[in-house]
């Protein structure tokens, strides 16, 4: 049940910008399942820039992640930051889209996102869009 405004179909163009951006992810180094969203990325055509740090509050402090959306990895693209587990088509409609954030984050780690699979549960999750100024909105739904 996705809450996209427009049903815009992508061109090959389109896809084509998109895939050409390079995602730099930053995880702790202890953070498995991060790297299985990494491996999503990839696998969707995505170059990923695998950034391993013990510090990431500081990461988050930097790209202006609102506290009460914080997941367990930061990705920055472009102007956006993406944070968590977001699915990657969900990426790609922000990169053609453009929309004026600061980026989109899933907090926490809900089961069965990208990277989190259990089966085929899936906990339903929102996916938010926040503003530099912190302003939050429904960007996605998943369930």
């Amino acid at each position: 049940n996705e809450t996209s405004s427009s049903s815009t179909t992508v061109s090959v163009a389109d896809a084509q910008a998109v895939l050409a951006n390079e995602l730099t992810v930053y995880r702790s180094p202890t953070c498995g399942c991060c790297g299985k969203w990494i491996e999503h990325a990839e696998a969707a055509g995505f170059t990923v820039k695998d950034e391993v740090t013990e510090d990431m509050a500081a990461i988050k402090a930097q790209y202006g992640v609102p506290q009460n959306l914080t997941s367990c990895h930061t990705t920055v693209v472009g102007d956006y930051v993406i944070e968590g587990h977001i699915p990657v088509e969900d990426v790609q409609r922000l990169l053609v889209e453009q929309p004026d954030i600061a980026g989109i984050a899933v907090p926490g780690m809900p089961i069965g996102s990208p990277g989190m699979e259990s089966g085929d549960y899936v906990e339903p999750y929102t996916v938010f869009s926040f503003t530099e100024p912190g302003e939050t909105a429904a960007f996605a739904e998943h369930s």
